[in-house]
């Protein structure tokens, strides 16, 4: 065991170091090599991270068994009584239509079978000789034939002739064309009553469920500001203390974290009352009604892609929130492209294990454990590692003094370092902090 604790973190004894050669010299290369390198770490970040998004997991566990339901057949358990009555009248009369159908299929072919007794009595009485099969006396054994007489096959006939007057009734329904679309024509009805009520509880507890992820996802913003400062670190492949560093990039950054936050929740609020609305509208008013309906559509997407920049950028720089937001929009829309395939990606694996695993339970348990030990972490640190680029590309250069290109290997890296080892011949005066120093160093 003490081995193995010496390797996590000292390595294998006689493996060489890094040739310059070696060294990443792109942000791809970086972000494997970094990657491997602080894997295990990230368990230990996204078991921390957890523990902000604890009550939102809750509440979307407790949501999840009443939201799946509704899609079920029992929905009618969760509604209201104008939902249950609406059930039971499309039961009733679907229940109905199906008995009258197939009590009438039964009649035509009862009376069949009487038409070829009847048949089989008027050739007895003309003296033919009708065999009937029996079956055999003991298991296993052959089956005889013998001659039917007139007693058995009337009886036979007068049984049938009860059972076909005992459908009379679903006879006369099933003759009635009238009658029997109308009695489809309900029981559809019905059916479209019963699934409104159902549609409108599945909307109001999916309004529900996001109204109060509002505040939950306000704290998970205050938690991404931590998560965030140590991913960009390992992403430029510099150190952080893990806890330490933790608490202290939150108590720093931990309103504009609860602001942006709440505008996530806020986001997927907005938007899906806004999508319903304008579906509804559309449905009702005209196709015109999809394009805002599609906008507000386009808007959210835009704004979760701003999310792969802005917290990593809030941890960074010196910044209002609405010049994080800004910025953040502006970087994200110039590499639209990459963006968007990025925040794909992003949720390509819960998609996937929703939309395609059979049974939700496996699909949910492979969820929860995905993101419980390293999901959050992964997809941080490659935000982190996009928003590194963005900002080498579109902000460091326009600050004097900002470090381009944190964690990769120039040429040019090992003449400054021979020109720092130089006996310095004049004293250097302490430079004035710029604004973005104050949370990049």
């Amino acid at each position: 065991m003490a081995g193995l604790m010496n390797n996590y973190f000292y390595g294998k004894a006689g493996k060489g170091d890094y040739t310059v050669d070696q060294m990443p010299t792109t942000r791809k290369q970086l972000f494997f090599t970094t990657l491997r390198v602080r894997f295990s770490s990230m368990v230990g970040l996204n078991l921390l991270h957890v523990v902000f998004l604890l009550p939102m997991i809750i509440w979307l566990f407790i949501n999840y068994q009443t939201l799946t339901m509704y899609a079920t057949d029992e929905a009618y358990k969760l509604g209201g009584a104008e939902m249950k009555a609406a059930y039971e009248a499309y039961i009733e009369k679907y229940d109905l239509y199906n008995a009258i159908q197939n009590e009438a299929q039964n009649t035509a072919e009862l009376e069949y079978e009487l038409g070829d007794v009847n048949a089989k009595i008027a050739k007895i009485e003309a003296g033919e000789t009708i065999m009937v099969k029996e079956a055999p006396v003991v298991e296993g054994g052959e089956e005889t034939e013998r001659p039917a007489t007139v007693e058995e096959l009337t009886k036979q006939k007068e049984e049938l002739e009860a059972k076909i007057a005992k459908q009379q009734e679903y006879r006369d329904y099933a003759a009635d064309e009238a009658f029997m679309e109308t009695l489809k024509s309900d029981y559809q009805e019905t059916w479209k009553e019963y699934n409104s009520y159902r549609r409108s509880a599945l909307l109001s507890n999916i309004s529900m469920l996001l109204l109060v992820m509002i505040p939950m996802m306000g704290l998970a913003g205050i938690g991404s500001t931590g998560q965030m400062y140590i991913l960009r670190n390992w992403a430029r492949d510099e150190h952080a203390f893990m806890w330490q560093d933790y608490k202290a990039s939150i108590k720093e950054n931990w309103k504009q974290g609860l602001v942006v936050g709440l505008l996530n929740g806020l986001s997927l609020f907005l938007a899906y009352i806004a999508y319903v609305f304008y579906g509804d509208m559309a449905s009702s008013r005209g196709v015109f009604f999809v394009i805002p309906q599609m906008l507000m559509v386009v808007l959210l997407i835009v704004w979760w892609m701003i999310n792969e920049v802005i917290f990593p950028m809030m941890v960074t720089y010196d910044m209002k929130l609405s010049q994080l937001i800004r910025n953040s929009a502006i970087m994200v829309v110039a590499r639209l492209p990459i963006s968007f395939v990025i925040l794909l990606g992003s949720l390509v694996v819960p998609v996937l294990l929703v939309f395609f695993v059979p049974y939700p339970q496996i699909s949910m348990m492979i969820l929860v454990l995905l993101y419980g030990l390293i999901g959050f972490s992964l997809t941080g640190f490659v935000y982190a590692s996009y928003a590194n680029d963005l900002f080498d590309r579109y902000l460091n250069p326009r600050i004097e003094g900002a470090e381009v290109g944190k964690g990769l290997h120039r040429p040019d890296d090992d003449e400054d370092d021979e020109e720092e080892n130089k006996p310095a011949e004049t004293a250097e005066t302490e430079k004035p902090e710029n604004f973005w120093e104050h949370k990049s160093r």
